[in-house]
């Protein structure tokens, strides 16, 4: 049977037709006393829809891909009782680099297990295409580099891709068969994933591919044009924009005028522009940190002078405070938000992501000897590298050598208060267990450096954390009204792609890869459960303009998320972080079950979102 553009099939109910017109018109068949079965039910939840209205109990009837009933259902089929449980819209991950990982783990199930059901990929100036000569390192494959280009100390991350695809195929298992954007995308469209994807063409790799290892210059105006075709090939695909690294090479070789010439560009395509801002430099050896602020207002300008929606990646603070002080670290966020809203005030359309902690993201390095990787590749191995430590002419020219700030993780002209950072997590010696580099080294009466080195000695499997910042100053930055919240991750399962078969792990994936959204609901949450929701599914909606996603309304894609809040705990670690959270009992995306009480379904419900 047939009524206004509807299917109707006494089994399955309703099959949506795509038009929105027929899609209004569901709510005339309803009056119009026609039956039909919903495909799910979540029924007795308490709705928080996205919109900071307070939370309402109703329940939510779904037909394929949409919500079509929010009210009282009575159904005895396809339902779920989620009585005493908040239902809201799915979460949308703002700053992700799980476009460039989607084919290896569509399941996304470190995403989907934290209620992520939309993220927005291809950051920091990284995406997985165009890769027609040159390929540049995203981190992912971080564990492969050395096999593809070996090195000691800094790693060259641009290489040529047949030096790059073969590793990554007898490493993963994946062959790398895609060469365009739009390639990749069709790739990841035939493979099926189960969050939704947004994604963005990276400026670094296309500046990689065009220029090569010959990047730290000014291209010439035939390799603008080449790199402008990539960009309207990616824009032509689907993606919504371009992102830069300004830390990174060789997006961090582009001058000012490249960018706003590219992001002019990409305006007449209807595009966006997203930015990782220079906050870092370079992370090489002798390197010291750039003015902080003079980054974030690079962004700002660039996004005034061109007019077009500009996303700022991973705020931090402007402003570097020695020595620490969380009333300081409060009021330079103040004043960083101050300098965004005068720009903002001016008109232009500026939002920005935050990680929702002090230890950053993508991944984490677990142990205290995971910093002097390059010594335990010329020793052989971490046992012979301790026992080479033990020469006091050896540990002499190391403990010189980073004294010097020749080591970037270790240098005081990249970070003068490094020591105050790294916090021991797992140690023989409980007396350490939660003290700093810098505590250890009052208590041994020692320079940091050398307490470093007698704590290898003592102990070569001593793990530990580094904290970036205090508290106040993200609590501070989230409380923006632009502000949205991000894992800064890769999607992984519990295995992942770093330090598998490793001696010691030089990296492993960052907690927040599988709790960072249940660590700001549970950690860094607004004054109400209404608007701590809204800014991690409404409002990036609304800011980016995707289309029926975001709220729990009538009509809208049923991304949907059911929140356990008397169970929600994050089960963050910095010892092995591969662990999921509590508390996320269903997730639904497209209407569809991806993970239910015993876990992920296996679905692949997601769709690669493409700019309209």
């Amino acid at each position: 049977m047939e009524a206004e553009g509807f299917v109707i099939n006494y089994k399955i109910g309703i099959k949506l037709a795509d038009d929105k017109d027929n899609i209004i018109s569901l709510k005339q068949i309803y009056r119009k006393g026609m039956c039909w079965m919903f495909t799910l039910v979540l029924k007795n939840g308490t709705i928080i829809d996205g919109t900071k209205k307070k939370a309402y109990k109703a329940d939510i009837g779904i037909i394929d891909s949409r919500i079509v009933k929010i009210g009282e259902i009575d159904q005895k089929e396809n339902v779920i009782d989620i009585e005493g449980r908040y239902v809201t819209p799915g979460f949308i991950d703002t700053h992700s680099h799980a476009d460039c990982s989607a084919f290896l783990y569509p399941d996304c199930e470190s995403y989907i297990r934290q209620g992520i059901t939309t993220f927005i990929g291809g950051q920091c100036g990284d995406s997985n295409a165009p890769i027609n000569n040159y390929w540049m390192r995203k981190y992912w494959e971080y564990d492969m580099w050395n096999d593809i280009d070996p090195f000691i100390y800094s790693p060259q991350t641009v290489q040529p891709v047949d030096k790059v695809l073969p590793v990554v195929k007898d490493k993963t298992g994946q062959a790398v068969e895609w060469k365009s954007f739009g390639e990749y995308i069709k790739l990841v469209e035939k493979k099926g994933m189960a969050c939704n994807m947004i994604t963005l063409a990276g400026h670094s790799q296309i500046r990689a591919d065009v220029m090569g290892l010959d990047y730290m210059r000014k291209p010439t105006r035939e390799e603008m044009a080449k790199m402008k075709e990539h960009l309207t090939e990616a824009m032509e695909s689907g993606a919504w924009g371009m992102s830069t690294g300004r830390d990174y090479p060789p997006s961090a070789s582009a001058d000012k005028e490249e960018i706003i010439e590219f992001v002019n560009h990409i305006k007449e395509l209807g595009g966006y522009y997203f930015t990782h801002w220079r906050r870092t430099g370079l992370r090489i050896a002798g390197s010291a940190r750039p003015n902080k602020l003079e980054g974030i207002v690079e962004a700002l300008e660039i996004a005034l002078e061109t007019g077009v929606k500009t996303e700022i990646s991973h705020l931090t603070s402007g402003f570097e405070i020695y020595p620490e002080n969380p009333e300081m670290d409060r009021h330079a966020s103040e004043i960083t938000l101050e300098v965004i809203d005068s720009y903002i005030e001016k008109g232009a359309d500026v939002a920005f992501d935050v990680i929702p902690g002090v230890s950053g993201g993508i991944c984490i390095n677990p142990y205290l000897a995971s910093y002097f990787t390059p010594w335990i590749k010329q020793s052989g191995s971490l046992d012979q590298f301790i026992t080479n430590l033990k020469a006091k002419d050896y540990r002499n020219k190391l403990v010189k050598l980073l004294r010097d700030g020749e080591w970037y993780p270790l240098s005081g002209k990249s970070d003068p208060w490094w020591q105050n950072k790294i916090f021991i997590t797992k140690s023989e010696s409980e007396c350490y267990i939660g003290k700093s580099i810098n505590d250890i080294a009052i208590e041994k009466n020692m320079e940091p450096v050398e307490a470093v080195m007698q704590l290898l000695l003592e102990e070569p499997f001593i793990m530990i954390r580094r904290n970036g910042k205090s508290e106040e100053e993200f609590k501070t930055l989230l409380k923006h009204d632009r502000a949205s919240v991000c894992t800064d991750t890769y999607a992984f399962d519990l295995v992942g792609l770093y330090g598998n078969d490793a001696e010691i792990a030089e990296l492993l994936p960052h907690p927040h890869t599988y709790c960072a959204f249940p660590k700001y609901i549970l950690q860094y949450g607004m004054d109400t459960i209404e608007e701590t929701i809204w800014k991690i599914t409404g409002f990036p909606a609304d800011f980016m303009n995707i289309e029926g996603r975001g709220k729990v309304l009538e009509n809208n894609y049923a991304d949907l998320v059911v929140l356990d809040m008397d169970s929600l705990k994050t089960n963050e670690n910095y010892i092995e972080p591969r662990v999921y959270p509590e508390g996320i009992e269903y997730v639904v995306v497209n209407g569809e079950l991806v993970l239910d009480k015993k876990g992920c379904t296996g679905i692949r419900a997601g769709k690669v979102l493409k700019k309209q």
